[in-house]
């Protein structure tokens, strides 16, 4: 693992000025050389982002979703915090375009959301050293609505 750094990353486009704190964590900037091209394909199963969406649910959780952490940017590279909380009826919302200040953040949510970005590479970096990608063939059933005509059969 590269080291990190934290920065400020504009959540909606540079033009409305709103930024939050934010680590990159494109696979270049933090993965061991070794391993990019392991974790790009990776990338491409379902099962890396079922780990990696368990974490970031875990960090929303930890901090009851008043503060929350996703992926934003062109290509997602961008791990972003985001101020929020909960509706009446107990559902999580956030504010993505809100700008937040490291200063309105409680140092222990800093350091959460630092812990958070370290264990998203380490996970990617152990499934890159310890899992093998392989292509499978899988057929979707489907079921559709046909029309038939009742006095001849079907059509």
């Amino acid at each position: 693992m590269k080291p990190l750094k934290r920065t400020r990353y504009h959540t909606m486009n540079s033009w409305n000025n709103s930024i939050a704190p934010a680590y990159n964590l494109k696979v270049y900037n933090v993965a061991d050389s070794d391993l990019i091209s392991k974790i790009f394909e990776l990338m491409e199963t379902e099962i890396f982002w079922d780990d990696i969406n368990v974490l970031i649910n875990d960090f929303d959780s930890e901090h009851d979703y008043q503060w929350q952490a996703g992926f934003n940017g062109r290509s997602g590279g961008y791990l972003v915090l985001y101020k929020g909380g909960r509706n009446k009826d107990g559902k999580p919302f956030s504010y993505p375009g809100k700008s937040i200040g490291d200063d309105e953040v409680p140092g222990n949510v800093l350091r959460s959301f630092r812990q958070l970005a370290i264990d998203i590479i380490k996970t990617a970096e152990y499934m890159a050293k310890n899992f093998q990608v392989i292509d499978e063939e899988f057929t979707v059933t489907k079921t559709r609505k046909v029309v038939i005509n009742i006095l001849e059969g079907r059509n």
